[in-house]
């Protein structure tokens, strides 16, 4: 790029000052870049590069924007960092690189986090390939996300057999944990040990691949968990609802287990087609849940004493049972359903 270009792309990008905030926003939104500009105002607090064509980022690259609070680099190509990539960003907060190319398994050196490790906020999610081997066991990296101590939010990808080591319980004030790009097959219950005791929201959706085989305990680390969400994440329902056994008489925000079970993964022992039991219901049906979605799991009947005996029905203010195969009964009055 010539002097000139650079100037001309200066012009176009845009500059917005929130005076209230004193927050400086650069758009750098779908410029095609395939580098990190350096003439940018050196006071923005907000940098936004997302869309781009960028693959590396190399040492230095932000040293000019040492108040930079968030950074947008998700939607480009980027498949290589620098040790020393995030050089300087030592008040950023916020830091977005999904949808890109970063391998978890190379991509992140043991040191490249340290200089942003008052993180609050990452996102890598839509990064890993699809492997080939769906059984092998998958490391992650702890030693190096072990340093981002305050992260309130992470989003990251599920691989097929996944292992976090102790480095994750470094992050102590974790509340949000959402996974995608999801080859996940099995979870056990040891797969989430390492997590903070404190996450509120977990959110694994879209693992459609292959059936994911769950241990009775898996959700058993998370007992302050609010909000669960396995839309799309083939299971069967009836696994799905045996994992909520550690919150019965609890109350929780919203339990997402739309299309957990799907004509793909149909069974003698795990059917698509299925009516609900009390067994199924007996730990859902004690827990105070406001937003509820059973809806796509094939779901055609159901036992009396199942699907509508809740012990808090009061607490429920949405809900979706039957939206694929919507089924009507012709009730009584001696009817015991409900």
């Amino acid at each position: 790029m010539t002097d000139s270009d650079l100037v001309l792309f200066l012009a176009l990008v845009n500059l917005v000052e929130h005076t209230i905030q004193e927050v400086k926003l650069a758009d750098c939104e779908n410029r095609g870049l395939n580098f990190i500009p350096q003439n940018l105002p050196g006071d923005i607090n907000v940098l936004d590069l997302s869309s781009n064509q960028l693959t590396a980022i190399d040492n230095d690259s932000f040293v000019n924007y040492k108040y930079l609070q968030e950074l947008i680099l998700g939607n480009n190509q980027v498949e290589y960092l620098s040790s020393g990539a995030f050089k300087g960003l030592y008040i950023l907060d916020t830091l977005d690189m999904s949808h890109n190319m970063l391998d978890l398994s190379k991509a992140y050196s043991a040191e490249i986090f340290v200089p942003i490790k008052n993180l609050t906020k990452f996102d890598i999610r839509s990064n890993m390939p699809q492997p080939i081997d769906f059984e092998k066991d998958f490391i992650y990296p702890d030693h190096v996300f072990g340093v981002l101590s305050e992260l309130s939010f992470l989003g990251i990808d599920m691989m097929p057999v996944p292992q976090f080591g102790s480095g994750f319980s470094q992050m102590t004030n974790l509340h949000e944990l959402h996974f995608q790009s999801c080859y996940l097959v099995s979870l056990s219950n040891t797969t989430f040990q390492a997590f903070s005791y404190f996450v509120q929201e977990l959110s694994l959706t879209n693992c459609r691949l292959k059936a994911v085989r769950t241990d009775a305990d898996v959700l058993l680390p998370f007992p302050n968990l609010r909000i669960i969400d396995f839309h799309g994440t083939f299971m069967h329902l009836r696994r799905a609802l045996y994992l909520l056994h550690p919150f019965m008489y609890s109350n929780l925000t919203t339990i997402n287990f739309g299309h957990v079970s799907d004509a793909s993964i149909d069974s003698s022992e795990l059917p698509f087609v299925t009516t609900i039991t009390p067994d199924m219901m007996k730990y859902l049906k004690t827990i105070c849940v406001e937003n509820l979605d059973l809806s796509n799991n094939g779901i055609v009947d159901y036992e009396p004493g199942s699907l509508f005996t809740f012990d808090r029905p009061e607490c429920l203010q949405t809900s979706s049972f039957f939206k694929q195969k919507q089924v009507c009964y012709c009730y009584y009055e001696n009817d015991q359903r409900f």
